[in-house]
């Protein structure tokens, strides 16, 4: 039941949720590339001001689990009515994460590629926050409605 709903909600929201599969999918890979990479924050000098927050291996670990849980609220949106919520949370969690990445490239003066994308990045799920913030308020009204005709949604 809950695999024909998560195909038929993938097929419906895609095209307006790409942006949001895309990130979540990107943050998830970063740690696979930091995993897979182990002395990749000792060797380059643009994630150095990274390490000094967690080490590589804690960064690793919270975008896989941010990265990942974020894939799987995408994978069942709307099974529940609460998705919308958890949606805006996920994205306002990965908003973190670039503005980290990005402050750290800039700090560390190597003023490389990354500067060009993580910032954007971060804009992207700043947008998809508010995009799913309002989801999530036109749930709650639809909600309320339903609540309030006696009906169940």
């Amino acid at each position: 039941m809950i695999f024909a709903h998560m195909s038929k909600s993938l097929r419906e929201t895609f095209p307006t949720r790409a942006s949001e599969w895309a990130l979540a999918l990107m943050l998830f890979l970063w740690s696979v590339v930091l995993t897979l990479n182990p002395d990749l924050f000792v060797d380059t000098q643009s994630f150095k001001p990274l390490s000094r927050l967690v080490d590589q291996e804690t960064w690793a670990v919270l975008c896989f689990i941010v990265g990942g849980g974020r894939l799987i609220m995408l994978a069942i949106n709307g099974a529940w009515r609460r998705t919308p919520h958890l949606r805006t949370g996920a994205a306002f969690i990965s908003c973190g994460f670039w503005f980290q990445i990005s402050v750290g490239l800039f700090e560390s003066g190597t003023f490389g590629t990354g500067l060009a994308i993580y910032p954007v990045l971060l804009a992207l799920d700043t947008y998809n926050c508010i995009r799913a913030a309002r989801d999530a308020g036109s749930s709650d009204r639809i909600y309320t409605q339903a609540a309030r005709n006696g009906t169940d949604s």
